[in-house]
């Protein structure tokens, strides 16, 4: 007869395929390498299947494995949530502190509804942290753990990730609330007489070759100025005669945060803004990480 399965064997089996690696394995379930390594090797045994095979800096999942981890990981959550309720519910911890790492104007809107909002967060601390430009940097906090949530620009595809896409592509104009210029609408002629205070894109590249910032703002976009903060380009747009533009979602909201307005206007904008919310895999029926997924999801 088959022997039993190690509960704590499927646990390694799903670490893997969701942080990508035996050490990254070993940090998350705070074990080690030799651990991690013993209980994969039992794993082979136990199903007679290579299961996991190293490809790269990490571990790639068989068919099996795969289909395993199909049964094991909603197995494991519920025995999660299950353990989460043992003993003196006075007893209980608080609950965890999130860690989110987001962008420029994104963290202000969350503070913002953490404050306003203290029920939203279930009485959870936060964190929240400045994004780093370098994607492998992101993806490696991710799969750390050391992030809950990453919101910001797309990251390349990561087996241990899920990744939930924000579309705030539509963008409007807006200036100060009393601009002395600019009325409801403002036609291309207006427009270009006017002084666009724009925004460097962290995707932008930059060195010793290259004197100046790459850019594709070969329309009626380009900027003169630029800076690479958001909130400094509201702010200023906020006190002189500036005009920039927003994601619409974000508009009422940052119209109020600035006292801003917005205008309309009868030429083609081509340029879109596409964010993302990216959590691990392992965290995908994490209520308070959905909250805020389609927190931002929803914005009118």
């Amino acid at each position: 007869m088959q022997s039993k399965l190690d509960l704590n064997l499927a646990r390694i089996l799903c670490e893997i395929i969701d942080t990508g690696s035996v050490s990254a394995a070993a940090e998350s379930l705070k074990s080690n390498i030799s651990t991690i390594s013993t209980g994969l090797n039992k794993l082979r045994k136990h199903h007679n299947n290579i299961l996991l095979f190293r490809q790269g800096n990490g571990m790639q999942p068989t068919a099996l494995a795969l289909e395993l981890y199909n049964f094991y990981r909603p197995a494991l959550n519920l025995f999660d949530e299950a353990d989460k309720h043992k003993g003196d519910t006075s007893q209980l911890a608080a609950p965890p502190k999130l860690r989110i790492a987001t962008i420029p104007l994104l963290d202000l809107l969350l503070v913002d509804k953490f404050l306003d909002d203290p029920d939203f967060c279930g009485g959870s601390s936060w964190d929240i942290f400045s994004i780093p430009q370098d994607p492998t940097t992101r993806i490696e906090r991710l799969r750390r753990k050391q992030i809950d949530i990453d919101i910001g620009y797309n990251l390349p595809k990561d087996s241990s990730l899920l990744s939930y896409p924000l579309n705030y592509g539509n963008l409007v104009m807006v200036c100060k609330k009393d601009h002395p210029r600019i009325n409801q609408r403002i036609t291309l002629e207006q427009y270009k007489q006017e002084s666009p205070l724009g925004l460097i894109s962290p995707d932008e590249k930059f060195g010793k070759e290259i004197p100046i910032f790459q850019h594709a703002d070969s329309s009626i976009l380009f900027k003169q100025f630029r800076s690479s903060s958001i909130v400094t380009v509201l702010v200023q747009v906020s006190t002189k005669e500036l005009i920039a533009f927003i994601p619409a979602v974000l508009a009422p909201w940052v119209c109020q945060k600035f006292n801003l307005r917005t205008i309309e206007y009868d030429f083609l904008i081509n340029e879109t803004i596409l964010f993302y919310a990216h959590i691990h895999r392992s965290e995908k029926h994490n209520v308070m990480l959905k909250k805020i997924i389609a927190f931002l999801s929803d914005l009118e």
